[in-house]
């Protein structure tokens, strides 16, 4: 028969001690944190700014209003501007669609060894300032008008700098957001199989050009959609170069308001801030949910 021996009680008042931790589980959470601290730095680096910005546009005094946004109703100036601009955007935006989506395909499906040779041209904008590129279309713009009235050249810068639809500005805003659109587009390409989708197509008899219309587009919406939201961000925020061309886009339009009426420029920065923002969300999620839908 077996024994059992008792185990003693212990001492009253004393604690049993605690189970130690890990040796490397403080470590490992200091390293986690640690990963998180670029992130939160970089959130308050681009957050607390705006914040402060919409405090001082709603809150005059302390207390809530809405009185800076009534310029939106009230100032022609900024109406044309808005106008003016979305013009601007919409044509930007078809160009530099229509000339890159089919450059791009073409590399894909005929050319890869050009591959380099197109994305070092559409690159070439990164080293070249934006107040450089301005300053020679101002040259270009000028030596077309010292040629005298009634000439070609004149009628061609006179043409291009019209107010109501500045060519030079659309042309300059392709120019500047080709490095961006065009590694979009390549990727987008790049996720699907281009080549087998074109040569089935062209078995059953559909041409090059309207498989990319009907199949390949809607295969690469998010990248599309990058595109054309960083067209629209950069026409609305851009101003050096429309400053400079003497271009009345939104952009300069809050640089001269500022003078006068401080507050109400804030608040209009703001809210282009908070559209972009949206815009570019809606770009993120738009592209992750089609990389979903095709895994």
């Amino acid at each position: 028969m077996a024994v059992i021996t008792p185990v003693p009680e212990a001492p009253a008042g004393s604690r049993t001690p605690a189970p130690e931790a890990p040796a490397g589980f403080s470590a490992t959470r200091a390293l986690a944190w640690a990963r998180w601290l670029p992130v939160i730095a970089v959130a308050a680096y681009v957050t607390i700014p705006l914040l402060c910005s919409i405090a001082y546009a709603v809150l005059p005094g302390g207390t809530f209003s809405l009185d800076a946004y009534s310029v939106l109703g009230s100032d022609a100036k900024l109406t044309n501007a808005i106008v003016r601009t979305l013009l601007i955007t919409t044509v930007t935006i078809v160009v530099l669609i229509a000339a890159l989506v089919p450059a791009v395909v073409a590399v894909h499906l005929w050319a890869p060894g050009l591959r380099t040779v197109l994305e070092v041209l559409c690159t070439l904008p990164l080293v070249v300032p934006p107040i450089a590129l301005a300053a020679g279309v101002v040259a270009m713009l000028r030596w077309g008008a010292q040629q005298g009235r009634g000439t070609t050249p004149n009628a061609i810068s006179q043409f291009l700098q019209s107010p109501d639809l500045p060519l030079i500005l659309v042309g300059t805003y392709v120019v500047l957001c080709l490095p961006f659109t065009f590694r979009s587009i390549d990727a987008g390409l790049r996720t699907i199989p281009l080549k087998a989708i074109v040569e089935g197509s062209q078995i059953l008899g559909a041409g090059v050009w309207g498989t990319v219309w009907r199949v390949v587009l809607p295969n690469m919406r998010g990248s599309l959609l990058f595109s054309v939201f960083f067209a629209t961000a950069l026409c609305f925020g851009e101003f050096t170069v429309a400053a400079t061309l003497n271009q009345q886009t939104v952009p300069v339009w809050l640089f001269t308001v500022s003078s006068t009426d401080f507050r109400a420029s804030i608040a209009i920065a703001v809210l282009l801030n908070l559209i972009t923002w949206a815009l570019m969300l809606i770009a993120t999620l738009s592209a992750a949910r089609e990389a979903r839908h095709r895994d």
